[in-house]
Formats: structure tokens, sequence, C-alpha cells
């Protein structure tokens, strides 16, 4: 190379000076260390979900559960003594009657003998097969139980055949059955979209902040492109939701077993389009409050009324009629549903896609009318 020749700039070089990426990078990362320094930001939108998995789940994850027993009375009593005492409360019921308690999550299995007298026997272990995540321990604590009547009756041969029956609630897994036999299961999809709503909003909170300090003035001041602005706002909240996910599914897997379902794929699906759709009213609430304090009062009467009637913390199958009515119009309440039904239920992205559609139209409905109501000036938001 001759001394007058120039150094070839390397692709990073001509990235930095020339790239319209760059103030996007650049937006995002400030935007980044901004929500690492906020305490706000991480009480309010990683601990206190994660305390509201660790201590509900705590509370209700265990519990006693109920067997119905159709048997003679002498192979009733070797049931009886079978069945750990410290798990189950036994009863003795008709046929019909344990079927229809184990089809409504009023007994969590059922053992129904014949009442033959040759040998082999039949025992029937019912189990409610939408109760995925139980029934393999309540199946081994069955057939222990069988296994002791064999030994009771017959000591060189099976006197009683155990066979598996699983009772199919005619609509599919539902929300009752899920909280009934695994609240953790029920309870964590819950917390995550409630934090993913309050994180949404929250930005809204922080764009109003930052207009009264005037800062939205100084953006537009520069060469950095409005859409770079706006658009590393919503990456640096994608990151934040990503923490989210990573810290209450990791807590929850190693303290209760927690786990993302058997398609993560439609789970993250259903995550980005709920944060989308959140931060859009996020940015609605910016649109309207005109300062900072009246922002997180909007953000709270958002998102507080949601925690409780979403069905966050209970099935609303078993809610009053009129707590139903309302959660109809809560956006947290298809949200809600559709991870639970990924990551709980098993269900596929079809059998969601409902609520998926639901979150996406009113994601689009808020975004339009934050559009055409945000300001960049203080003091010039609507009332």
């Amino acid at each position: 190379m001759s001394s007058g020749e120039r150094p070839t700039p390397t692709p990073l070089a001509v990235f930095r000076s020339e790239s319209p990426w760059l103030p996007l990078v650049a937006l995002t990362r400030a935007n980044l260390l901004l929500l690492a320094r906020n305490r706000q930001v991480v009480v309010f939108n990683v601990m206190v979900p994660l305390l509201l998995i660790v201590i509900f789940g705590g509370l209700f994850q265990g519990g006693r559960g109920t067997v119905d027993i159709v048997a003679p009375r002498a192979d009733a009593a070797v049931f009886r003594q079978a069945l750990p005492k410290s798990s189950f409360d036994i009863r003795y019921v008709s046929a019909k009657t344990a079927r229809q308690e184990v089809l409504n999550n009023q007994a969590e299995f059922a053992l129904v003998v014949g009442p033959g007298q040759t040998r082999p026997i039949e025992a029937r272990i019912e189990l409610n097969a939408g109760n995925v995540t139980a029934n393999g321990a309540y199946i081994a604590v069955a057939q222990a139980a069988v296994g002791v009547l064999n030994q009771e009756l017959l000591h060189t041969a099976p006197a009683v055949i155990p066979r598996l029956t699983e009772l199919h609630p005619p609509h599919g897994v539902s929300a009752g059955s899920l909280a009934h036999t695994n609240y953790i299961d029920f309870l964590t999809p819950g917390i995550l979209a409630y934090a993913v709503l309050t994180a949404g909003l929250s930005a809204g909170i922080r764009l109003v902040g930052d207009r009264e300090r005037g800062t939205l003035r100084r953006v537009r001041a520069t060469p950095i492109p409005v859409w770079a602005f706006l658009a590393s706002s919503v990456l640096s909240q994608l990151v934040l939701v990503v923490v989210q996910v990573v810290v209450l599914l990791g807590v929850g897997h190693l303290m209760y077993g927690v786990g993302i379902g058997p398609s993560p794929g439609p789970v993250v699906l259903m995550l980005l389009i709920g944060s989308l759709c959140f931060l859009a009213g996020g940015f609605l609430i910016a649109g309207i409050a005109r300062r900072d304090q009246a922002a997180i009062v909007l953000t709270n009467l958002v998102s507080l009324p949601q925690l409780f009637v979403a069905g966050v913390f209970y099935p609303l199958s078993g809610a009053p009629p009129w707590l139903r009515e309302v959660s109809v119009v809560m956006p947290l309440t298809y949200f809600a549903n559709g991870l639970r039904g990924l990551m709980a239920a098993g269900q596929r992205l079809s059998d969601v896609a409902p609520d998926l559609l639901v979150i996406l139209g009113v994601g689009i409905v808020l975004l339009a009318i934050a559009a055409r109501i945000f300001r960049f000036e203080p003091g010039s938001a609507g009332s």
C-alpha cells in the first residue's frame, strides 16, 4: 500500500459510520441500561411476579385428595389400608357416583372392583384424562393398592387384574381440572401473562417521564429518526419479557417442575403477540397522561382489575356469572388462557387461535389510537 492510499475500512467501521441501523442499536442499548438500573422495573416486573409464583404455588400446590372406592366390603377394607392416609381421604360410593366425581374432579381417581366370585377379578382404575399432570402419580398409588389386594386374596397367582380407564371430559382439558390437580401449572402461565402486561404498560410510564424531562424533544432535534426511537423501545421491552420468562419459568421449574409445554414455538409466538399488544397499551397511556403520576394511576387502573378478574389465580369456570361476564372484556383473560392451554393443557396453536386473534386485534386497535394521540412535546398530551 502506497503512502497516499487510504486504508480500506472494516465492515464494523462502515456500520458505525454509515449504517441506518446504528441509531436503533445505540438507543436499544441505552434503553436496556436504563431498565437494568431502574429498581422499580426489577421489583415490579420481575420480583413481584416471582414472589406470587413462589408464595401461591407453595400454599396451594399440595394438599389431600379424595379416592372413591366401589368394591365388596372386604376388598374395600384392604384398599383403605393400602392407600396412603396422609394423602387421600377414602369414600365408599356407587360406580355411577364414582364416575361422575372423577369427571368433576371431586375425586382424584376411583377404584372399582367387580363382585364376581371367579378369578381373576377385574379392578378398574378410573382417572380423569384431563388431569395429565397428576395421573402418573395416581396410577402408581392405585396399582400399588391393587397389588396389596392381590396378596391378600391369592399369594400364588394374580387374583385381581388392574385395568386403566381414563374418563375423557366432553370438552377436553379444562382450566378447572388443571387448577384442581396441579395448581402451579395453572398459576404460572397466568402470572407470566400478568408480568408481560405490567411490563408493556409500564413502558408508557417511562415514555411520559422522558417527555416531561424533555428527552423526546431532544431526540426529535437530532438526526435520529423517530422510528428508531420507537423501535428501540419495542426491542428493549422484548428483552425485558425474555428476562421475565427465563426467571419465572426457571424458578418455577426448579421449585415445582413447571415446563414451557410440548411445543415452545407457539408459546414464543403467543408471548410475542401479547408483549406487542400490551406495549401498544403503554403507548396509549403515554398519549393520554400529561404527567408521570397520571400514567402510574392509569396503569394501575388497567392492570390491577385484570389481575383479579382475568382468571390469573383461579379458574373462571367456578366464578360467579357476573364476574365471568366482566372477564370477557379483559385482554389478560385471553392471553392467560392461551398461554395456559399451550404450556399446561397440551393444546396446539390452532386450539388457542381465538385467544391469539383477540390479543392481536386488541393490540392493533390500541396502536392505532396511540399513534393518533401520542405527542413528543411536554404538556401537550391528551387529558
